[in-house]
């Protein structure tokens, strides 16, 4: 009998390619503008978090199965990789409110506050459902707190002074 991995509304993991202070095309709208075809006008928040095998079961447990990539499906890291992402906009075309980002003071951060690939930080997520054929369950990003911000990393020839 496995025992399973209470799933908290608080994940902490190594972050990756987080686009948390500026919205950025989704997937679809970025092929568009590559295109140079009118796309889908969609922006989103997001960021990708390296976790431990066992959370990432447990979203698979759950039913989670958007956002999610297996151990060695991702190029920076050998952990699972679960994309939390919110859009910039609801259904209406309202815009959303972006996502807090704060320190271990709950400071808020400001995109000066780089936050480069392998800092520590904690997601605040939720649930969502969504899709007539295909059921899609993804975990939608709420607040993002730093916990170790990493230095960053020049490559070796450029100028770093």
């Amino acid at each position: 009998e496995k025992q399973m991995a209470k799933l908290s509304n608080i994940i902490e993991g190594g972050s990756y390619f987080a686009k948390v202070y500026e919205a950025v095309p989704d997937y679809n709208e970025k092929q568009s503008i590559e295109r140079g075809e009118p796309g889908s006008g969609k922006y989103q928040w997001e960021i990708n978090l390296a976790v431990d095998k066992e959370i990432f079961e447990a979203f698979e447990n759950e039913g989670f199965n958007a956002g999610m990539k297996e151990a060695g499906r991702a190029s920076y890291t050998d952990k699972p990789v679960i994309t939390f992402i919110k859009w910039a906009s609801d259904y209406k075309g309202n815009p959303n409110t972006n996502p807090p980002i704060m320190d271990l003071n709950k400071n808020p951060l400001s995109i000066e506050d780089r936050i480069e690939n392998g800092s520590i930080v904690r997601v605040q997520w939720k649930a969502y459902e969504y899709g007539k054929n295909t059921r899609y369950k993804r975990p939608m990003l709420v607040a993002v707190q730093v916990v170790e911000l990493n230095e960053p990393t020049v490559s070796e020839d450029e100028v770093a002074f």
